[in-house]
C-alpha cells in the first residue's frame, strides 16, 4: 500500500507541510508527544485523536483515513457459526433469474407473520440478547425469501426489508460492517420496490450508521443530505414515520460532519432535525426513536465531540421530561449515559464517572462489552484517578479487559 495514503503517511506528510516538529503538532493538536508518533507510527490510536489532529492541521478527520476504519477494541465476539448462517440468507448468491439461492424451508410464513417476528427480533436486540437476535434471523429472513418467491407483493418485498433492515442493525452492532452493509443495500432495493420511500429512507439511515463506524464521513453526510432532501416532508401534513425518518437522516448526517470536523455544517442540519423533533413532539419509533429527547442526546454528544464537556453536562442536566415527550430505546439512553461519563473523565471527575458506568455495567453488561468508548473511557478513569482504583473501577476493568 503506498504510504501517503495511510494515516500513518497523511499525517506525517501534513506535519511536515506545515514544517511542525512532532512537538510542534503534539502542542496544536492538545495531545501528547508520544501520542503523535504513536500515530506516525501507524499504532492503535482513538477516532478522537485523529479528530483533534485532523483540526490541527486543517484537514477533516476522513482525509486521515484510509478505505477501512481504524480496528476498534471489542470485547466479546460474535458466535461465527450463527453470523455464516446469517450470511446464508442475508447475502445469499444470486441465480441466472435473479433469484436469492438459498436453502429451502418449510415454514410458510405470511409478511404478517415476519413483521411481528421481526419486531420480536427487535425486542431482543434491544435487550442486549444479540444471540438470541442472531439466531433467529436466518430463519426470518429465510422465510422472506420465500414469501417474496411465492407471492411477489408489495406487502412480502416490506417484510423481506424489514428483516434485512434488522439483519443490518445487528450486523452494524457487532461491527460485522461489509455485511451490514450488504443486508442494509438488499433492504434499500426491496423498499423500493415495495414503494416505500420512507422506509428505504430508514434503512439509508442504517448505512449511514455502518458508514461512520468504517470512518467514511464524507460518504455518510453526503448520502444522509442528499436523502433527507429527497424525502423531506410538508411539516402540516407529514405523518409520524415521515418526520422520523426525515430528521434521523439529518442528525446521522451531522454525526457524520461534527466528526469530521464540520462543525457548522453539523449545526445546520442539527437545526432542522430539531424542527422536526418538535413537529413531532414526542418520541416516535422508526429505525429506533427520534424525538425531542433523541435530539438533546445527540446534541450533549456532539458537543463532546467538540471537546466541550462542561456544555455536555449541562445539556444532560437540561432533558425534557421523559414523562411528557417519552422514552428513548434502552441502547439509545445508555449511548447517552456513555457521552455523560466520557464528559466526567474529561472534567477529571473520575469517581463520578465510575458511578455512570458501574450503572451501566448493571443494566447493560453485553452492550457496554461491545463499545469502544467503554474501553477508553475505563483507561481514562484509572489513569486519572487520585489514588488505587476502588472496588468498583476494578469491577469495570475486569468486564471489559482493561489493565487495572
Amino acid at each position: 500500500m503506498n504510504e501517503g495514503i495511510t494515516p500513518r503517511g497523511q499525517i506525517r506528510g501534513l506535519r511536515r507541510q506545515h514544517q511542525w516538529s512532532q512537538e510542534d503538532l503534539a502542542e496544536a493538536a492538545a495531545r501528547s508527544v508520544t501520542t503523535i508518533k504513536k500515530a506516525e507510527s501507524g499504532g492503535h490510536v482513538r477516532t478522537d485523536v485523529l479528530h483533534d489532529i485532523a483540526a490541527a492541521l486543517g484537514v477533516t478527520t476522513s482525509d486521515l483515513y484510509t478505505n477501512t476504519a481504524i480496528a476498534p477494541q471489542l470485547g466479546a465476539e460474535p458466535d461465527h457459526h450463527a453470523l455464516a448462517r446469517l450470511r446464508a440468507v442475508a447475502s445469499p448468491p444470486i441465480g441466472l433469474d435473479g433469484s436469492p439461492i438459498v436453502e429451502p424451508t418449510d415454514d410458510d410464513a405470511t409478511p404478517g407473520d415476519i413483521v411481528a417476528d421481526v419486531k420480536r427480533a427487535e425486542t431482543y436486540y434491544r435487550a442486549d440478547r444479540y444471540d438470541d437476535v442472531a439466531d433467529m434471523l436466518p430463519r426470518i429472513i429465510a422465510q422472506a425469501h420465500r414469501a417474496v418467491g411465492e407471492h411477489d407483493t408489495d406487502e412480502a418485498y416490506r417484510a423481506r426489508a424489514k428483516a434485512l433492515q434488522m439483519a443490518g442493525r445487528y450486523l452494524t452492532q457487532v461491527r460485522q460492517l461489509a455485511d451490514a452493509l450488504t443486508a442494509l443495500r438488499a433492504s434499500i432495493q426491496d423498499a423500493a420496490h415495495a414503494g416505500d420511500r420512507t422506509l428505504a429512507a430508514m434503512a439509508i439511515n442504517g448505512q449511514g450508521w455502518a458508514l461512520t463506524r468504517q470512518g467514511r464521513m464524507d460518504e455518510c453526510e453526503q448520502l444522509c443530505v442528499a436523502t433527507a432532501d429527497e424525502v423531506e416532508p410538508r411539516m402540516s401534513t407529514a405523518t409520524g414515520d415521515e418526520l422520523a425518518a426525515w430528521g434521523s437522516l439529518l442528525f446521522r448526517g451531522a454525526a457524520a460532519a461534527v466528526r469530521n470536523n464540520r462543525a457548522e455544517r453539523a449545526d445546520e442540519m442539527m437545526q432542522m432535525a430539531s424542527a422536526a423533533a418538535s413537529a413531532l413532539g414526542h418520541e416516535h419509533e422508526s429505525w429506533a426513536t427520534f424525538g425531542p429527547l433523541t435530539v438533546a442526546h445527540k446534541q450533549a454528544e456532539f458537543a463532546l465531540i467538540k471537546d466541550q464537556p462542561d456544555r455536555t453536562l449541562q445539556q444532560a442536566e437540561r432533558l425534557p421530561d421523559r414523562r411528557v415527550v417519552g422514552d428513548v430505546t434502552s441502547i439509545n439512553w445508555e449511548r447517552h449515559r456513555l457521552d455523560v461519563a466520557h464528559a466526567l473523565v474529561k472534567t477529571r471527575d473520575a469517581e463520578q464517572a465510575t458511578n455512570v458506568m458501574s450503572s451501566m455495567l448493571r443494566r447493560s453488561p453485553e452492550w457496554l462489552r461491545r463499545q469502544s468508548e467503554a474501553y477508553n473511557i475505563v483507561t481514562d478513569i484509572l489513569q486519572t484517578r487520585p489514588k488505587r482504583p476502588t472496588k468498583e473501577m476494578v469491577k469495570l476493568a475486569s468486564h471489559l479487559g482493561v489493565v487495572a
